[in-house]
């Protein structure tokens, strides 16, 4: 069963973008690209919002303005499974598939509560003024307190947490201040990002044809390199892998020395990291024509919070839908918004180097999610009966997975090459 959603969505991003192009390419309806993505098996719940369309829409969008595609996913949607069908994880309703987050019911609601790091678990007796060391004590407690007391603690204490609810959608899912304009046929790439979201971007870019740098901290690399090696070889085999230490004077003059070689930086710090760098991405984007800076949030520059996959999908709305549908809230897919925000950032990057401006993007997690739900006022008990008896029909296995060509490189391996 064929659909416009992700013809049409695409050529609304094109739209957004300023970009005078028409996508004419029906694709798998919402439900089934839902199930055939994996999503519907991570969650085991039907979700009526065509966000696995929309993720569809978001890589015909990138492809239409790329010239190298062959090497690009077959779908978008193809991507919003990936990581929990290589690790065998799914989300237990309440408990997320990576396993370190829950929906923890409050005095007057329901949070979302992702401890990602091992030192946050340090955070919960200070958040709760309780001791606290486990699951089950930080829901008694967190049951006797409201969800804004809670919500504005964590926040300030640097704990990654989401409300149940559903939000309006954003009037922008990005914003752009152009600078300058050139003509870069094949950019130069400094990835700075970590984990999911930007590696992915900056992978699917690489695969159209640019040159991708990943730059880490010797003593705070990304991640993802302790995790499942398959998965972070999916999203940073195509880079070359360079290690600065930002701290030391020495570190920080070969950082700018790849700043100035770069064509594209992508980051996803909290605002004060780079004022404390003393490096400005004005000053970045105004040294040469065509350059462009691609700053990643969790919800906005303007907030000094936190934020992962799972947690900002809950805040998009997506925990609230299904509260709304089924009763109580789960969690939907695995981290989706990284990978609904990786497919979206790369656009957002290859439009600007397609129209020859160079400049400043700003976006965020948590908006650009909201954006790729949709609209949500069809979202009724029909059109979940009618999604879930599509999906329940469809006997066409999963997209296909995948493959992985290589390993990504070592920490710091391509140190003598640039430096």
């Amino acid at each position: 069963m064929l659909t416009n959603h992700a013809q049409n969505y695409a050529n609304q991003l094109l739209s957004d973008l300023g970009i005078k192009k028409v996508i004419l390419k029906q694709s798998d309806h919402p439900a089934l690209a839902y199930r055939r993505s994996g999503l519907l098996d991570i969650s085991s719940q039907m979700i009526p919002v065509p966000l696995a369309s929309h993720a569809d829409g978001a890589l015909l969008a990138l492809k239409a303005i790329s010239q190298n595609i062959s090497k690009l996913p077959i779908c978008g949607s193809q991507l919003l499974g990936e990581r929990a069908r290589i690790m065998g994880l799914k989300s237990k309703k309440r408990k997320t598939a990576g396993g370190k987050g829950r929906l923890i019911d409050t005095d007057d609601g329901c949070i979302a509560l992702n401890l990602v790091r091992d030192s946050d678990w340090d955070l919960i007796p200070a958040w709760l003024e309780a001791d606290v060391s486990n699951w089950a004590d930080l829901k008694s407690i967190a049951k006797k307190l409201s969800t804004n007391h809670l919500l504005s603690r964590a926040i300030d204490m640097g704990l990654a947490v989401g409300k149940v609810s559903i939000p309006n959608k954003p009037k922008r899912w990005f914003s752009f201040k152009e600078y300058s304009k050139a003509n870069i046929k094949k950019p130069l790439i400094l990835d700075l990002s970590s984990l999911w979201a930007g590696p992915l971007g900056s992978s699917l870019l690489g695969l159209t044809g640019a040159r991708v740098i990943k730059v880490e901290s010797p003593d705070r690399p990304d991640g993802l390199r302790f995790g499942n090696r398959k998965f972070y070889s999916l999203l940073n085999e195509n880079k070359d892998c360079v290690a600065l230490d930002f701290h030391t004077k020495e570190g920080l003059e070969k950082l700018k020395f790849l700043m100035h070689q770069a064509d594209v930086i992508i980051e996803a710090s909290r605002p004060r990291a780079f004022k404390q760098l003393e490096i400005s991405a004005v000053e970045f984007v105004t040294k040469k024509p065509g350059k462009i800076w691609l700053r990643l949030t969790a919800y906005s520059r303007d907030q000094n919070r936190i934020g992962y996959g799972d947690d900002i999908g809950v805040s998009a709305g997506l925990s609230g839908i299904m509260e709304n549908l089924y009763g109580y809230p789960s969690f939907v897919g695995d981290a989706i918004a990284d990978p609904v925000n990786g497919i979206h950032l790369a656009l957002l990057i290859q439009a600007s180097l397609y129209k020859g401006k160079g400049g400043i993007i700003d976006i965020n997690m948590c908006d650009v999610l909201r954006h790729a739900m949709g609209e949500l006022d069809l979202i009724k008990d029909e059109i979940l009966q009618e999604w879930s008896s599509i999906s329940g029909d469809d006997s066409i296995p999963l997209y296909e997975m995948r493959d992985i060509s290589g390993h990504a490189r070592g920490l710091g391996a391509d140190n003598s090459v640039w430096l």
